[in-house]
């Protein structure tokens, strides 16, 4: 199982590099990208993405966390996704406080939200930040893979050595405030619903950083059944040492992992404290070293 899923993920991202490549070309018209948000092996690359994240245990409306995410919830929602009967839940909102007094509006989607948005976000940036070739201007640092902070302070260092000042700018609730048909319209350029096959770009096998091997496709750690796994998640596991954690997050700081796959009747068991005081010998087999 777990060798398919390499090979599936693979496939997959073999797909978002032709994307890339395509792209390239400012008038390519892609076609059906619909269709890669329901493919099961994208939504596991999606998960794999987040599941480590700062906020991965942040609840959204639903109260839920990715704590559970099983190959069950990728299938139920590459239905929902196929079957176009897919519905984002509401957004839970809080609100922090600025440097300047006011108050920052934070928005938590619920979990599989969570994993949908990584995919169209995945999506999207192949076609509009391709290393091939990207729409976006070379000044842009924001929000953009291999992009950030450090990189727009070193464009400064590098072209603006002789500035005095630097006035910073910033537009007040812009996304509350941008006419988001503009958008959509901006977006249909790009991406329609027509399909025209092309044999331009070969498939090619890309090197990537990502872990195609997903933890989903492995058997309990506890009692070594295959069948009903769920992800079980904590947080912080690196900030703590073994000495200072508790029942089973204790076990987990000795793995190092953030991360268990369990059987559904053991992640129960895992809640109610029923192993609490289990070794790191009593496991099934030692996840940070799985069979296959």
């Amino acid at each position: 199982m777990q060798q398919l899923e390499v090979a599936g993920n693979i496939k997959v991202l073999e797909r978002l590099e032709v994307i890339r490549q395509l792209n390239a070309k400012r008038e390519w018209i892609n076609n059906r990208l619909y269709g890669l948000t329901t493919r099961e092996d994208l939504l596991i690359v999606a998960y794999e993405r987040l599941k480590s994240q700062p906020g991965n245990m942040t609840s959204g409306s639903d109260n839920q966390t990715l704590d559970g995410f099983s190959m069950k919830t990728v299938k139920e929602l590459s239905e929902q996704l196929r079957t176009e009967k897919y519905q984002p839940r509401p957004i839970r909102t809080s609100y922090i406080p600025k440097a300047n007094g006011k108050m920052r509006k934070l928005g938590m989607p619920c979990p599989k939200d969570k994993v949908v948005q990584e995919v169209v976000r995945m999506i999207l940036e192949a076609v509009y930040d391709s290393p091939h070739g990207a729409y976006f201007d070379d000044s842009s640092h924001g929000f953009r893979r291999t992009r950030s902070c450090h990189t727009a302070l070193q464009e400064v260092q590098r072209k603006w050595s002789g500035v005095t000042w630097i006035v910073e700018g910033d537009i007040s609730q812009c996304f509350d405030d941008i006419d988001h048909e503009v958008l959509i319209r901006i977006l249909r350029k790009k991406i329609r619903d027509a399909f025209s096959k092309s044999k331009e770009v070969d498939l090619v096998r890309m090197s990537t950083r990502l872990r195609t091997r997903s933890k989903l496709g492995l058997a309990c750690c506890i009692c070594g059944k295959t069948e009903s796994i769920d992800m079980h998640h904590i947080r912080h596991v690196r900030k703590m040492s073994d000495k200072k954690a508790k029942g089973f997050i204790k076990l987990m700081a000795i793995l190092n992992r953030k991360q268990v796959p369990v059987c559904r009747q053991c992640h129960l068991g895992i809640h109610s404290g029923k192993y609490d005081g289990l070794k790191l010998e009593d496991l099934a087999y030692d996840p940070r070293k799985p069979k296959g």
